[in-house]
């Protein structure tokens, strides 16, 4: 049951066509205002010399490109250049350099849920891992990784400094990521699933 569950939530009915609409641009506009506010709160909630300890904006990035493909890419990008400005917490410049971070960090799950026909209603034990593999911990492993090389590049951090910053940026966004993700993904998926903005590719 749920094998034929999570395999037709990616896959087009008969007939069905979909491309991007303007829903989506407002799906992704409501996604970056979010994940500003959120992301803002965690940059200034607990920091950790140059990051944050604390960080649910990366919960903002899964799960938007989980509903919303490339859209929520493109979101995972540009919040995090205006939170990290309204907090204080990077230069412009530091900023730009993360972007790949930020984007890898989000499109890690939308690809992983897709590539393995996962149901982001979480309605199984394999929604629930991929979930917490692709969308928790190896993304926030790979943002953490990139952020701590572009602190390194921008002689932010010492390299004595570099695997505290690593682990702390890592689980820090992890845990909070978890937590907001799960909730977001049980509770208003229902919804957004059967919503046209929803993309079952990644641009529609």
């Amino acid at each position: 049951m749920n094998m034929k569950m999570n395999a037709n939530v990616w896959s087009l009915n008969e007939g069905e066509l979909r491309t991007p609409q303007m829903n989506h641009i407002i799906m992704m506009a409501l996604f970056i205002g979010v994940g500003v506010v959120v992301g803002t709160f965690g940059s200034l909630a607990v920091p950790l010399g140059f990051v944050s300890a604390f960080w649910p904006g990366q919960a903002i990035q899964s799960v938007g490109c989980i509903w919303f493909g490339m859209w929520g890419g493109i979101a995972s990008i540009v919040f995090p250049l205006i939170s990290n400005a309204i907090a204080g917490s990077a230069s412009i410049a530091v900023s730009l350099a993360y972007a790949p971070g930020n984007f890898l960090q989000g499109i890690m799950a939308g690809w992983a849920f897709r590539f393995f026909k996962c149901d982001p209603r979480l309605t199984s034990g394999k929604d629930w891992a991929v979930f917490t593999v692709f969308g928790v911990i190896l993304c926030n492993a790979i943002g953490a990784a990139w952020g701590v090389t572009v602190l390194r590049m921008f002689g932010m951090i010492s390299p004595s400094s570099t695997i505290t910053v690593f682990f702390g940026w890592s689980i820090g966004n992890s845990v909070p990521s978890f937590i907001l993700g799960a909730i977001l993904l049980k509770f208003v998926s229902p919804l957004i699933v059967k919503s046209k903005s929803f993309c079952k590719k990644y641009w529609a």
